[in-house]
């Protein structure tokens, strides 16, 4: 059961691949977060997968397109991945700004 739910996702995974990589240049950069959070998802049910027992497993295989499905719960949480990252840029731009007056006073003097 394991094998045969690994191989469907990862045949969702290589179906979903395959139509990103039909489009052009443009479309495939507009959707860059979409194809990393299909890559995570996917990595991250592979792990959970091998945790499983097979009943469970079975279960999930009722479910179509669960990456896709899994996905678009996704963009319904609110994400912290914004939030945690304009934290660390406010920070660090504060220290380079706090670090270059001090190399001016520095180079003045």
């Amino acid at each position: 059961m394991r094998e045969y739910f690994l191989d469907r996702i990862y045949g969702e995974y290589q179906a979903y691949k395959a139509s990103v990589l039909e489009e052009n240049g443009g479309s495939v950069y507009a959707r860059c977060y979409e194809i990393d959070c299909m890559i995570n998802i996917y990595e991250i049910l592979k792990e959970f997968a091998m945790k499983l027992p097979a009943n469970e497993l079975e279960r999930l295989m009722s479910h179509r397109d669960i990456l896709k499905y899994l996905y678009e719960l996704w963009l319904k949480k609110a994400d912290s991945h914004y939030a945690e990252m304009e934290h660390h840029v406010t920070a660090e731009m504060n220290k380079l700004i706090s670090n270059t007056g001090e190399l001016k006073e520095r180079n003045v003097a």
